[in-house]
């Protein structure tokens, strides 16, 4: 007890504590603020009483601390006030390390504390410092300053992923897309100077967390201006493991993995935004042609209709509501129903491939009953977003987009059942190919090659874009030739609502004789006849012959 004594009167003018008279600080309006100040205060020892020592409770901090950072992180204000709150865990835990006055190790699931006393009569030059996933060596002159006696430690939290999602990293007057790869490591000693600027750098080593792309990790300090910056930090070396870095200041450090931002580009914004509104225009003029053209109905058109629709309501909630982040809430409920209805539009692609598929195979004409076409369609992506809901409902959202989040791998929830859909798609897309080229060449035979190869790549073409295959340029927006498949993708997909009307309306010679016929009647003012959009039985009786016309290939 007489040597915790030494060190509370060694440190008085660094040591907080609290007077048994003093009343508490009264907080201001600040919620969050609040919760920091009454966490602190319950931290603070009685000045010139020993025994209060005994009720800290080390272990106990570092689970309350736990708690502590699960509220904050389901705060909108979480970045403004993570730098007050890594601060004041920093003052709390050099305190702790002041009063006990020796070497302490704790731990639990998530954060892990460990600090050395070390005095003048040290013979090694450095002071090392092993904790669960990190390790930080400096020299001991470093560590003592002008001390006779000082503490090294450090705090490492494991959970202070979701606090700090979203934060940029500031970089040569630029703010950089990151994510957290690695625990975050406070480092402090317990000497009453400043440790902005060692006289020599720290080296901390550093391990990842999850897989990394070495060619875009920094190593960083979370910053005053609450976001990550890597001044002052030099990495030394770099491996499938770890990082060694070296800095010339203490502070809360991180391993981050820079993100390519494909929104950064107002080009991409653009070619977005105008594609997915004239596309919007396309598939409600394709629906209404569907519905209006009684020679249309059929299995297929039912199947048309129905992806029709799920893209544009995909489109219009895509465009309305994929920025609306300021309400959690509402941001969840967007990036669900967009989940569901892109999950839709895949499964009625599907289903749109394999009817063509059995429109080849079949000799007799097959009605696939409605429900079975629903359950489908709509039952699967019910299924696939209720169990995603079910395991992790705080996936949907981030606090950019209003999207699947990237944290445990969420977004294979959706990536996942399109690879497979795709998949699928591919087969029937070869099969289909194989069994039209074997017909064209039956039906045929002495009709020329050339043509033959035009009209089978025309046909191709034109089902490859149908069944949603164009989003394997997703899978191809990595690495060098990121920014020609970012490109293929954005405006592949979002016309794929004029890439129906093309192929299903405009490509089909009897919807186009029925729209000259609704065109010439607005022309002439007069109403248009309602049979122009009915069957007409000589027409439909003589067309029954063609169906390569009907199919719009």
């Amino acid at each position: 007890m007489c040597n915790v004594n030494i060190v509370i009167l060694f440190f008085l003018s660094a040591v907080m504590c609290k007077q048994s008279n003093e009343t508490q600080t009264t907080c201001n309006n600040n919620k969050l603020e609040c919760i920091l100040q009454k966490f602190t205060e319950k931290r603070k020892p009685l000045c010139n009483d020993n025994s209060s020592l005994e009720r800290l409770g080390i272990d106990k901090f570092l689970d309350d601390l736990d708690d502590l950072i699960e509220k904050f992180s389901s705060s909108q204000q979480r970045l403004q006030i993570a730098g007050k709150m890594l601060k004041a865990i920093e003052i709390m835990v050099q305190n702790l390390g002041y009063l006990f006055s020796k070497h302490i190790q704790y731990s639990n699931k998530n954060s892990f504390l460990g600090a050395k006393v070390i005095n003048s009569n040290i013979k090694d030059k450095e002071v090392s410092l092993s904790n669960r996933n990190s390790s930080i060596r400096l020299g001991a002159s470093t560590a003592l300053g002008n001390a006779y006696t000082s503490i090294v430690g450090c705090l490492e939290y494991a959970n202070l992923g979701k606090l700090l999602e979203g934060a940029n990293l500031q970089q040569d007057s630029k703010n950089m897309s990151v994510k957290l790869v690695s625990p975050v490591v406070s480092v402090f000693l317990g000497m009453p100077t400043d440790t902005s600027n060692l006289s020599e750098p720290i080296q901390m080593h550093i391990n990842f967390s999850e897989k990394v792309n070495l060619s875009r990790i920094h190593c960083a300090f979370w910053s005053e201006e609450n976001a990550w910056s890597t001044e002052g930090c030099v990495t030394l070396e770099k491996n499938q493991y770890g990082i060694v870095c070296n800095c010339t200041h203490l502070t809360s450090f991180a391993v981050l993995m820079a993100l390519e931002k494909l929104e950064e580009s107002w080009t991409l914004t653009l070619i977005t935004r105008i594609g997915l509104s004239i596309s919007i225009i396309c598939l409600v003029l394709a629906i209404l042609t569907f519905c209006l053209c009684r020679f249309l109905r059929g299995t297929r058109n039912t199947i048309h209709i129905h992806l029709c629709a799920s893209l544009l309501l995909a489109h219009c909630i895509f465009l309305l509501g994929i920025e609306a982040t300021s309400n959690k809430t509402l941001c969840g409920i967007v990036a669900a129903l967009l989940h569901f209805f892109y999950l839709s539009s895949f499964c009625w692609m599907s289903l749109e491939g394999l009817e063509l598929y059995l429109m080849l195979v079949t000799v007799f004409k097959t009605q696939v009953k409605t429900r079975y076409l629903l359950m489908a369609g709509y039952g699967v992506p019910t299924v696939i977003v209720i169990i995603s809901a079910a395991v992790y409902s705080k996936g949907y959202g981030t606090c950019n987009y209003c999207w699947l989040s990237l944290d445990r791998n969420f977004i294979w929830s959706f990536m996942g059942p399109v690879c497979v859909i795709i998949l699928v798609n591919c087969g029937i897309f070869v099969l289909t190919v194989w069994k039209l080229a074997d017909k064209m060449t039956t039906i045929n035979p002495d009709q020329g090659k050339l043509k033959r190869i035009r009209t089978l790549t025309v046909t191709s073409i034109a089902q490859l874009c149908i069944l949603g295959c164009c989003w394997a340029f997703g899978f191809l927006m990595f690495g060098k030739t990121s920014l020609f498949f970012i490109y293929a993708f954005t405006i592949c997909n979002i016309l794929q609502g004029v890439q129906i009307f093309l192929l299903h309306c405009l490509m089909n010679k009897r919807i186009r004789e029925t729209y000259s016929k609704f065109i010439c009647a607005i022309a002439h003012f007069r109403s248009p006849i309602y049979s122009e959009f009915s069957n007409s039985t000589n027409v439909n009786t003589q067309s029954r012959g063609k169906p390569n016309k009907e199919s719009g290939l």
